[in-house]
């Protein structure tokens, strides 16, 4: 068996890559509603055995990185297009990859943005990424 690995996870505005994501979480929260019945009894008893269904899916990712330059113009605004993005609620797509190069094509917003950069450093991000929609990626189609 091999492991899964982390590779090749980059984040676009308009089609352009403006950062690489150099680390990834993606959670999920499930909401979910009672729907219990008086015939949802346990056999032989009058206690009831609580039935639930999920009614909706929260999908986000704690995404850090660095800003990179333009693939277009060789202007380094990588770093204030992804900002201009945070700031304006614009919707990026993050391409999640792992070295097979399955992955997915992830769309949605930043819920928040953190920036730092030095002398002594790259420039680098911290976000929460509200996930709206995500397509799947298959290496070769």
């Amino acid at each position: 068996m091999n492991e899964v690995k982390f590779a090749c996870t980059v984040i676009k505005v308009d089609s352009e890559v403006v950062a690489k994501v150099t680390s990834f979480k993606r959670s999920l929260s499930i909401s979910e509603e009672d729907v219990t019945g008086s015939e949802d009894c346990i056999a032989g008893t009058d206690v009831l055995h609580i039935q639930m269904v999920s009614i909706a899916v929260d999908e986000t990712a704690e995404i850090e990185g660095i800003a990179i330059e333009s693939a277009l113009t060789g202007l380094d605004i990588g770093q204030s297009e992804l900002r201009d993005a945070a700031e304006t609620g614009k919707i990026v797509s993050v391409r999640y990859t792992r070295n097979t190069g399955y992955g997915f094509t992830l769309n949605g917003f930043f819920t928040k943005y953190d920036e730092e950069g030095s002398t002594s450093e790259v420039y680098k991000f911290k976000g929460s990424f509200r996930i709206n929609s995500k397509t799947e990626i298959v290496p070769g189609s």
